[in-house]
């Protein structure tokens, strides 16, 4: 027989992703966890100290199969699954492996909220440009945009805080 198991994701309570994911850990069944964790110096007044904290808050990466799935639920800090279209989020392992290989690289990183999409429409909020509307064609380092100019097939490529900019539905 085959075990199916999917990378799942996990909202824990807020401050128990590691306590969590050592409950897992713990566990006799096959089920695998991974927490995602960067190291930072932080500074006391005595001395400086390695503390390391989780890339994603609250959210903890377990593979599992289907009856793992549900004993998971059990566990002390578990808030639910996360979920997309009312199914549970399922994470290939390349993206797993990737997110490994980039917290492996020392190089530093944070996460960000993928607030907008390209494609969809967006108004500036705010400035001289307030009331501006374009369909987002370019996202650069989420703070700089290119929005389409309706009727001249071509785009302009501004530098916008993203504070700035709304989603629209379109007109």
């Amino acid at each position: 027989m085959t075990i199916n198991r999917n990378w799942y994701v996990v909202y824990t309570k807020p401050n128990m992703e590691k306590k969590f994911a050592d409950q897992i850990t713990r566990l006799t069944f096959g089920c695998e966890v991974y927490l995602p964790l960067l190291t930072e110096q932080k500074q006391w007044s005595d001395r400086v100290k390695s503390v390391s904290r989780p890339l994603f808050k609250s959210y903890v990466f377990v593979y599992a199969d289907e009856s793992e799935y549900h004993h998971i639920k059990r566990i002390n800090g578990f808030v639910e699954y996360i979920r997309f279209n009312g199914k549970p989020s399922i994470i290939r392992t390349t993206e797993i492996d990737k997110i490994k290989n980039i917290i492996a690289s020392g190089f530093p990183c944070e996460p960000a909220i993928n607030q907008f999409t390209v494609g969809q429409t967006v108004e500036i909020h705010t400035g001289s440009l307030r009331g501006y509307r374009g369909k987002l064609v370019e996202i650069k380092n989420n703070t700089l945009f290119a929005i389409e100019v309706q009727g001249l097939d071509q785009s302009l490529l501004m530098s916008v805080p993203v504070s700035m900019l709304n989603k629209t539905e379109e007109a």
